[in-house]
């Protein structure tokens, strides 16, 4: 009888620790939702799901998993707000989060979140920098009147208030939250923009727990990106695949100078690159010269679609490894690296000059004479 008793005990807890094991998003909206009433989430190890809407209330549950952050958007922001509208909401535990929406027409991720701390501060994280950067968007039109937000100068502004303003209010979210998961979230998600000084401080306030996880991770490998990408450092060997799945190891190109342009897809920038980087590559070309382009593409297909597009006769890599970050810290696109004959870091340039100007290129002219 006594094992008996135990045995339902244990089963009891197994299909507790089951019920728990899920994430369940309620939410309530008011208003005309014109037959647009579906709700869908999505996200990386996450499957796509959608429920309806029924008398104002949905509910939609998906299995927890570790680091995997749900994206909700709802069909009638996307027919009728006609924007970007999905969202995370940032969780780090099984739970149940709840979302208001009092006027459909403020859209879902204007919602009030309850329910779960972690998705609560993140969207009061969100509240204030989208108000900080509407902030900083009128000061810098008020400075430049008369110029388009595609001008340089107001770029250069506002890249300066982002400097004094937005990088000290992530910096701040994440030191007061370093021993919750939302605030190694927030510190991964910001990773790119961070100094990298103030980045390793951050990383350092973590707490144990939160180290673990992966935005810490990938945060930690930006962090000894950092150290591995300087100049006169010999670059570790790594092995990418070609867009016809054959692996290609870096060493395979010692001999040579080699560009390693870091690209992608969706990158303007890049692409406007490509023609002035199809002469340079027509002048130098040699046994002693290569360009290797790696994309930091996280969609294999768009990959494909634009070398297809392209037509680039150079190598191309497709960075499944986050080689660009662990032993690059690329942190925008097209940044380009030169590398020496023996493997070893010369120059680093991010963006790509087409008035034959740039660092990297100067240098070519001065190694081999053109």
């Amino acid at each position: 009888m006594q094992k008996l008793f135990s045995a339902i005990i244990m089963v009891g807890f197994a299909i507790n620790a089951n019920a728990q094991s899920k994430v369940v998003i309620k939410g309530t909206i008011k208003g005309d939702l014109k037959g647009y009433n579906k709700i869908y989430v999505f996200g990386d190890n996450i499957q796509e799901d959608s429920t309806i809407v029924k008398n104002g209330h949905f509910s939609i549950s998906i299995p927890y998993v570790k680091d995997a952050i749900p994206y909700i958007h709802a069909e009638y922001d996307t027919k009728v707000k006609k924007g970007p509208q999905a969202f995370p909401v940032v969780i780090d535990r099984p739970c149940t989060v709840n979302i208001e929406v009092t006027d459909v027409n403020k859209g879902l991720r204007a919602g009030k979140i309850s329910g779960n701390n972690a998705a609560i501060a993140f969207q009061a994280f969100e509240q204030g920098r989208e108000q900080l950067r509407d902030d900083m968007r009128a000061t810098v039109a008020a400075q430049f009147p008369n110029k388009p937000p595609g001008d340089s100068s107001y770029n250069k502004a506002f890249v300066k208030l982002l400097q004094e303003r937005m990088i000290p209010y992530i910096n701040n979210f994440v030191e007061t939250n370093a021993n919750n998961y939302v605030g190694a979230f927030i510190l991964g998600r910001y990773q790119a923009i961070i100094p990298q000084e103030d980045l390793e401080k951050l990383y350092n306030k973590l707490g144990k727990a939160q180290k673990s996880t992966a935005p810490a991770n990938e945060v930690q490998g930006r962090l000894v990106g950092f150290k591995r990408a300087v100049t006169g450092f010999e670059v570790r060997d790594f092995s990418l695949n070609t867009p016809k799945d054959q692996a290609v190891a870096f060493s395979s190109f010692r001999g040579k100078y080699v560009l390693i342009d870091f690209w992608s897809s969706w990158c303007g920038p890049c692409k406007a690159a490509f023609p002035h980087m199809k002469e340079l590559y027509e002048k130098y070309r040699s046994d002693k010269f290569e360009i290797l382009g790696i994309s930091i593409d996280t969609d294999k297909a768009a990959w494909l679609k634009e070398l297809d597009k392209q037509k680039l006769p150079w190598p191309q890599l497709l960075d499944t490894k986050n080689i660009s970050i662990n032993s690059f810290a690329v942190t925008a696109v097209p940044t380009a690296y030169l590398i020496s004959p023996d493997g070893k870091i010369m120059m680093k340039q991010v963006g790509f000059g087409e008035e034959g100007d740039s660092e990297i290129e100067v240098k070519l002219k001065e190694l081999f004479g053109k």
